[in-house]
């Protein structure tokens, strides 16, 4: 995997230094009754909520300054992105396996091109209904606005669409580079089932799509979008979701300028003040 990257998107810090301490336990918000009989019951949030927690000793000064000014919200108040190098599929738990978050249908893909659909099974599963050769699936982000991925300049990200995308005809794979406004800079592509490649200049957010190359039904289950590495099928979904600080320590270090860091994150749906 790759390093660290904190920061808005289009301006997230790069910290190649590993963290002393990295503890990354989500809150699962369980909460436990326990009757005058003896019998338990359990109540939890549908959806467990990110937390991490970093420390740093003797940081480089420009890495030390890069997390100072994101605790102390120097340059913006609202919520960053958070690349975490343990995370191998930063695509939603449901997205990655072809399903939809509750209340979210259809936030989660669009059909990019081509003719036909995107649509849910009885069962639950989402799939691709192409009805021509052209058509394109794409990926939505349902955390970030405009349903794009936050990505800065200098980025390695690498998309793997579904399995069983692959084989069935002439799949294409691609990236589309967004600007701080949405709008298409440029787009990376490959013939075949993987794509990695490197954010350009300018780059705020990203779009990943894929064409089967046939036309037939496709489940959408097993995508994979990675950065740092390269993608693979079957690994578990783990969100990009917003996060902001809840705790900050800079203690100065020995030899100066270096620092010791520490930060506590957690996964937001937005921050004020």
């Amino acid at each position: 995997m790759g390093n660290l990257w904190i920061g808005p998107p289009g301006a997230m810090a790069e910290i190649d230094q590993a963290a002393k301490s990295f503890d990354r336990t989500a809150d699962l918000g369980t909460s436990e009754f326990r009757s005058l009989g003896g019998r338990v019951t359990l109540t939890r949030n549908l959806t467990p909520v990110r937390r991490l927690k970093l420390a740093w000793d003797l940081l480089a000064p420009a890495h030390a300054r890069a997390l100072d000014r994101i605790a102390r919200r120097v340059d913006s108040a609202r919520p960053f992105a958070v690349v975490d190098p343990t995370a191998g599929n930063v695509l939603d738990p449901q997205q990655a396996l072809g399903r939809s978050d509750p209340g979210m249908p259809l936030t989660q893909w669009y059909l990019g091109n081509g003719t036909g659909s995107i649509a849910a099974t009885t069962a639950g599963d989402y799939v691709l209904n192409s009805t021509d050769a052209a058509g394109k699936a794409a990926w939505r982000s349902a955390r970030w606005a405009n349903g794009l991925f936050p990505v800065a300049p200098g980025v390695v990200v690498s998309f793997r669409p579904p399995p069983t995308f692959t084989g069935v005809g002439a799949q294409t794979v691609q990236i589309t580079w967004r600007d701080g406004t949405g709008a298409a800079l440029s787009t990376s592509g490959v013939t075949g089932s993987v794509l990695t490649a490197t954010a350009p200049a300018g780059a705020c957010y990203l779009t990943p799509y894929s064409m089967p190359g046939a036309i037939g039904t496709y489940s959408l289950a097993g995508a994979c979008l990675t950065y740092g590495g390269t993608a693979e099928n079957g690994v578990p979904g783990d969100g990009l979701p917003p996060m902001s600080v809840t705790g900050y320590t800079d203690t100065p270090g020995r030899p100066l300028p270096y620092r010791s860091i520490g930060l506590d994150l957690v996964e937001v749906s937005s921050a004020t003040g």
